[in-house]
């Protein structure tokens, strides 16, 4: 199970990674829809590919935010806590 640890990655930087692999899934996306138009592709398999790769993009989408809502969720409580002295 990997660490969930949120001090061994810094937040914001897993953060821009997944906005990252967002864009990355937009390009993916409208470069099927491109190559689709030119016309040379089956049309049902090009909407298959493109089926796909957007069952791809929710289910990392799915995981990868559930893991950082859960790590949001531990540090909202951990801050809420008064400091041990």
């Amino acid at each position: 199970m990997a660490d969930t640890d949120s001090s061994s990655a810094p937040k914001p930087h897993v953060y821009d990674l997944l906005n990252r692999l967002n864009a990355s899934f937009a390009r993916v996306h409208r470069n099927m829809e491109a190559l689709e138009q030119v016309g040379i592709f089956d049309p049902l398999m090009m909407q298959s590919l493109n089926r796909q790769s957007e069952q791809l993009r929710a289910g990392a989408n799915y995981h990868l935010l559930g893991a950082m809502r859960r790590i949001e969720e531990r540090d909202r409580e951990r801050f809420s806590q008064p400091p041990n002295e």
